[in-house]
């Protein structure tokens, strides 16, 4: 007999200064039926928490902050511990990621086309999104502001799994380590146990990842330290401007039909937020 679980989906987040990309980022997920979201601030020096409050009032978002460079591995393992019991799949992405089922069925009904007794998690591929020509960032959302893309699956997976069936995090929400008896799964049904799947598609299940955005969004982003390693990046700017031709070769706006969705969502306080908002006025 299966637990019963709080929510059926939840997210897990490492963010510094992305207070820019929250809400949408929320508003989608939200639409894809996520009710709990696990977010981790690194030493953001942004207006994040102005952002991330309704969502918290909503009893939607589980605010932390963990301080310094190469934390996200230890992150993901702290997040899977307390998820265990309480979300039943449980993703890990960045706020440049969005997962959907590309098909007619929603996300969770695809999701749960794998809930066998053996399946630990899903490995889904990503599609990669350059900057569209963009050279300045905008307030736009960035599922509306950038359309093109490489066109095909890459071979980069990252996991939606079940916290009580995997031991650890082996490479930052790209592998994860099922405890004996289980396995990741491809879209495909077949076993993955690296970050790079062997025939990479996303008929079921796709992650838009933007990676590049603006060029102006990119140098801002690509100045930090990376969550993962602490170190910035290797590549110079020339290297991605050659990448990004290739990034932008097709034009796929099929996201965009979340949109409708995604701005008529109205967040209530929960249920304990308003009795200790009551309690306060009381006093």
């Amino acid at each position: 007999m299966q637990p019963a679980y709080e929510h059926e989906f939840g997210l897990c987040l490492l963010f510094k200064d992305s207070a820019a990309y929250l809400e949408e980022w929320l508003r989608f997920y939200y639409v894809q039926g996520c009710r709990r979201f696990y977010l981790f601030n690194n030493d953001s020096s942004d207006h994040f928490r102005s952002v991330l409050e309704p969502w918290i009032a909503a009893g939607l978002v589980v605010l932390e902050t963990r301080s310094g460079t190469g934390i996200q591995a230890a992150v993901y393992d702290e997040c899977l511990a307390r998820a265990r019991g309480q979300v039943k799949w449980l993703a890990f992405l960045d706020d440049d990621e969005f997962l959907f089922s590309p098909g007619p069925r929603p996300l969770l009904e695809v999701l749960n086309t794998f809930d066998t007794p053996q399946v630990a998690g899903l490995a889904a591929c990503w599609l990669l999104y350059g900057s569209s020509g963009h050279e300045h960032s905008s307030s736009a959302w960035v599922t509306a502001r950038f359309t093109r893309c490489v066109g095909y699956a890459d071979r980069h997976v990252k996991c939606i799994v079940r916290p009580e069936r995997i031991s650890h995090s082996v490479n930052i929400g790209h592998q994860f380590a099922p405890l004996p008896g289980f396995q990741v799964l491809t879209e495909n049904g077949k076993p993955i146990d690296t970050s790079f799947a062997p025939t990479p598609s996303f008929n079921q299940l796709r992650i838009n990842h933007y990676l590049i955005k603006s060029w102006q969004e990119w140098s801002a982003r690509r100045s930090r330290p990376q969550a993962d390693t602490g170190q910035r990046t290797p590549h110079p700017e020339s290297s991605w401007r050659t990448w990004d031709k290739e990034w932008c070769a097709a034009e796929d706006t099929s996201i965009t039909r979340f949109h409708p969705a995604m701005r008529s969502l109205r967040l209530r306080p929960s249920w304990l937020s308003r009795l200790a908002a009551f309690w306060h006025k009381s006093q």
